[in-house]
């Protein structure tokens, strides 16, 4: 299994755009924890955001992190990315004038708990939902090494998910078909590795 999983991420680069969502829907079919992650994994950024604003540099950690951010999403979809862009640098702003009202006494403790509650949630939804209530195809939890790409790719996933999803968008003709495929493909090796270990 960690052979086919290692298999599985080297194909996936962090600019391949089909790839990662293919892999992605793969790993949130159950609707309750792909609505888990819609609702929680943007606040979990935005306090991010939030929390950066009181470290004492010359910079602005916080701009920096979303003009970053922005810059990935644009590479790899334009019109989508600028869409996200647009969000982070609202978010920014707003954690920004957020920052300024409450000061660290208070902001602190609003991240630390927004951060506990979203986390939470986001695995409980993997643990009890989508790994229990889809054995067919097991998730599959993040390696270590995996977890840069997760951070940055899944906020933007989550957005084009919605996009795709209920307004039929397709950074380009044939997107939704070809993620399809690969999705399908990633179940089918996910199914057989759980044969195998059934049968070892």
């Amino acid at each position: 299994m960690a052979a086919a999983a290692a298999k599985r991420r080297r194909r996936r680069g962090v600019l391949d755009l089909e790839a990662q969502f293919a892999f992605f829907r793969s790993q949130h079919r159950h609707p309750v924890n792909a609505a888990a992650h819609a609702l929680l994994a943007w606040p979990i950024l935005f306090t991010n955001l939030l929390i950066l604003h009181f470290l004492p540099l010359p910079l602005d950690p916080a701009l920096a992190l979303a003009l970053a951010y922005a810059a990935a999403y644009v590479a790899v979809d334009l019109r989508a990315g600028a869409l996200a862009g647009i969000l982070f640098v609202v978010g920014w702003a707003a954690s920004r004038a957020l920052a300024a009202r409450l000061g660290l006494a208070l902001a602190w403790k609003l991240v630390l708990a927004t951060q506990l509650f979203c986390w939470t949630w986001q695995f409980l939804g993997h643990g009890l939902f989508e790994a229990s209530k889809l054995p067919l195809a097991p998730f599959e939890w993040p390696a270590v090494s995996d977890l840069p790409e997760v951070f940055l790719m899944e906020p933007f996933l989550i957005l084009l998910q919605i996009l795709n999803k209920h307004f039929g968008y397709e950074p380009y003709p044939g997107f939704s078909k070809n993620v399809d495929k690969k999705m399908e493909a990633i179940l089918r090796e996910s199914r057989e590795e759980l044969k195998q270990r059934k049968v070892t």
